[in-house]
């Protein structure tokens, strides 16, 4: 998969290398794997995972430009007219060209994933495109959950849990921490240890971090354009329905994965870990796998965690002495 990761990038860059700016269009491609029936998507697929650039070309004019640059020779006048935009609309053109890219795809994941994103059908995955500007706004949100994701790390460790842990299982030792803490009811508590329990617990409560948030929610939410691929299926030429899209033939596309970007592979590494970590808890607890059986719900209520927010239980202040 390395070897099809290096020559779809060295296609990228030759695109660039070749062309000028405004005769090709950039995005970036998401994927989140949707297993048919009640099977359990793979973990660090079950939310939308950025895998790639994408390149989007009018193949004549690339030809072209390539041609006459191979062999040294000026670019006639004709061939340097801009190309107008419609010819190299980047998201039918994608749509267009996703079944015949199925071994690339996937190979993409499987270097923003991990190892395990090599098992999935490529039949089954999903796939979402936004430009540059709509996906930095996501990046932007994600590091500032990783802050987030320190204080709640720390709150758990007051609270004695993981951060992982189910919110059930985290009110229920908050409960009893606050029980025991609480100055009114044990002379011996302090209201500094009171108050750290109590504002732990209201941290832990807000499911708005790192591990809830879907991708979909992240960053400045109305500044975001990403556009979900319906009925596009890689490696099944016949999925859906019929479309008036371009003809892929007349378009040059290459993909660029985007572990090349340290940013970028950074915050969702920590984001796939922190997916994998909850559906090895909701296997422990019982609460579905996150392989290929099990409950496919559980995984999708885990993945869309994010959107809403627990209402942390209110407390009886101390009175003060």
């Amino acid at each position: 998969m390395r070897e099809v990761v290096s020559k779809q990038g060295k296609a990228y860059d030759r695109v660039v290398r070749e062309l000028d700016r405004d005769q090709y269009r950039e995005y970036v491609l998401s994927v989140r794997h949707s297993p048919a029936g009640d099977a359990d998507p793979e973990p660090v697929l079950s939310d939308w995972l950025p895998v790639c650039e994408v390149i989007v070309a009018d193949k004549q004019q690339y030809e072209a430009r390539k041609f006459f640059k191979e062999n040294n020779m000026d670019i006639p006048e004709t061939e340097q007219q801009s190309v107008s935009a419609e010819q190299i609309e980047g998201v039918p053109a994608i749509k267009a060209a996703v079944p015949k890219l199925g071994a690339d795809l996937l190979a993409m994941a499987a270097a923003m994933a991990g190892s395990n994103a090599r098992n999935v059908d490529v039949s089954e995955l999903e796939f979402g495109v936004e430009d540059w500007g709509s996906f930095e706004n996501a990046v932007d949100g994600l590091e500032a959950q990783a802050g987030a994701a320190v204080a709640r790390a720390r709150a758990a460790g007051v609270l004695g849990v993981s951060p992982d842990d189910d919110p059930a299982d985290v009110k229920r030792v908050y409960r009893r921490l606050i029980a025991t803490e609480h100055p009114d009811r044990n002379p011996d508590a302090s209201i500094e240890k009171f108050n750290a329990i109590k504002e732990a617990y209201e941290l832990m409560s807000d499911r708005g971090g790192q591990s809830g948030a879907t991708f979909e929610g992240l960053g400045d939410k109305a500044k975001r354009d990403f556009v979900k691929l319906e009925d596009a299926h890689a490696g099944v030429s016949s999925a859906g329905t019929a479309t008036t899209g371009p003809d892929a033939s007349k378009t040059t596309i290459a993909l660029r994965s985007l572990t090349i970007y340290d940013r970028i592979k950074t915050v969702f590494t920590a984001r796939n870990v922190s997916l994998q970590n909850r559906a090895a808890q909701r296997a422990k607890t019982g609460g579905g796998g996150g392989g290929a059986s099990g409950g496919k719900a559980a995984s999708a209520s885990a993945a869309h965690a994010g959107e809403t927010t627990e209402t942390p239980e209110k407390v009886e202040e101390p009175v003060a002495a």
